[in-house]
C-alpha cells in the first residue's frame, strides 16, 4: 500500500478514547483528566475537532512547555553524563524554574552505578525521577511522605535519623529539599517545625551512611537571607557555613541566578535585596554543590588546598 494511505489510515487505527490517552501520556506525561477527556471526545465524535487539532493544542499548551524544558534538562544532563562530563557554565531560558538548572546539574555528575540516596523523592518531578529510574543506579527514595514509585526502594523516614548502615551509599541527592528541613511543611501535608538548625543534622547523617569518597549533590535556592516558614532561604557564605558545621568539603560549586535573558552562572552573586519568586516563577538564584565528607581532613590534602583557593577566586577570575 501506498506509505501515505497506511500512515492516514495508522492514524485513526486505535478507538477516540485510546488515542486521547495516549496523546495526554505521550505529550503531557500524565492521564488525561475527566474533563479534558470528556471534551475532546466529545469534539471528535462530533465532527468540530480533528485528531491532528488534537494533538497540535496539547503541544501548545504552556503545560508542555514546562514538559519540554525539563526534558531538554534531562537530556543533557544523562548525556553529559555518558559522557563523563560534569556540566558547568549552564544556561536556560528566561520565565522558567530552577529546575532546568538543578536537574541537568544532578543528572551529569550522577555515579555510574551504585546505591543512590534520593533525598525528597516523594515531591520531586516525576520526569526526574523517571531519569533516575532508567540510570542504571539502585535507587533508594528518602521521604516523611509517601508516593508510589515502581521500580526504587522506598524508606519513609526522617533525614536527620535514617534506618541506615554507616558507609552504605555511593551518592546522595539533595535537590531543592535541604532548605525545607525543620520547616513548617505542613503544605506537603507534614508537621510543622521551627529547627532550621537541625539542617546541619541532616548533613551530618547523610554524611554517616555515604561510602568513603562519596559524594553529596546538593541544590539549594539563594538569596537575601530569612526564614520564610515552608522554607529557609540564604546567601552563598551562610550555605557553606552550614556545610562547613557538619564536617563538610566543598568539591564543586556553582551558583546560578534568573536574569533578564534567563538562568545564567553568577560566580560573584550578590544576595542582597534578592527574594524568592523576584524575578520568575520560583528561586531567582540557585546554589549547586558537590560536597564530600571529611572537611578537616580534606583540607590538608594538596587538592583539597588547591580546590578551596580556586573556588574562593573564582569572582575574581570571572570579573577580570
Amino acid at each position: 500500500m501506498d506509505p501515505l494511505i497506511r500512515s492516514g489510515l495508522d492514524a485513526y487505527e486505535t478507538s477516540d478514547a485510546d488515542f486521547v490517552e495516549r496523546a495526554f501520556r505521550d505529550i503531557l506525561r500524565r492521564p488525561a483528566d475527566d474533563e479534558a477527556r470528556d471534551r475532546a471526545l466529545t469534539k471528535l465524535a462530533d465532527g468540530t475537532l480533528s485528531r491532528a487539532t488534537f494533538l497540535h493544542e496539547l503541544a501548545t499548551a504552556s503545560e508542555a512547555a514546562r514538559v519540554r524544558q525539563l526534558d531538554d534538562a534531562i537530556a543533557l544532563g544523562l548525556a553529559a553524563r555518558a559522557r563523563g562530563e560534569p556540566l558547568t557554565w549552564l544556561q536556560a531560558p528566561a520565565g522558567t524554574d530552577e529546575r532546568v538548572i538543578e536537574v541537568p546539574w544532578v543528572l551529569s555528575r550522577l555515579v555510574p552505578s551504585g546505591r543512590v540516596l534520593e533525598v525528597g523523592y516523594a515531591f520531586a518531578e516525576a520526569p526526574y525521577l523517571a531519569a533516575l529510574l532508567r540510570s542504571g543506579v539502585e535507587l533508594v527514595g528518602v521521604d516523611l511522605a509517601g508516593r508510589d514509585v515502581e521500580g526504587m526502594e522506598r524508606v519513609q523516614a526522617d533525614v536527620r535519623d535514617l534506618p541506615l548502615p554507616d558507609a552504605s551509599v555511593d551518592q546522595a541527592l539533595l535537590v531543592s529539599t535541604l532548605e525545607h528541613v525543620g520547616a513548617d511543611n505542613s503544605g506537603y501535608g507534614l508537621e510543622a517545625e521551627e529547627a532550621p538548625a537541625s539542617r546541619a543534622d541532616a548533613l551530618r547523617e547523610l554524611g554517616r551512611v555515604l561510602r568513603p569518597r562519596a559524594r553529596l549533590l546538593v541544590t539549594v535556592p539563594l538569596g537575601e537571607p530569612g526564614d520564610h516558614g515552608w522554607f529557609r532561604l540564604d546567601d552563598v557564605a551562610g550555605w557553606n557555613g552550614l556545610f562547613a558545621s557538619a564536617g563538610l568539603f566543598v568539591e564543586e560549586q556553582e551558583a546560578y541566578e534568573l536574569t533578564a535573558d534567563g538562568w545564567r552562572a553568577a560566580p560573584g552573586f550578590r544576595a542582597e535585596g534578592v527574594g524568592y519568586g523576584d524575578h520568575g516563577p520560583a528561586a531567582s538564584a540557585v546554589l549547586c554543590t558537590a560536597l564530600s565528607v571529611g572537611r578537616l581532613r580534606r583540607l590538608a590534602t594538596p587538592d583539597g588546598l588547591s580546590r578551596t583557593v580556586k573556588r574562593r577566586l573564582r569572582p575574581l577570575r570571572h570579573r577580570t
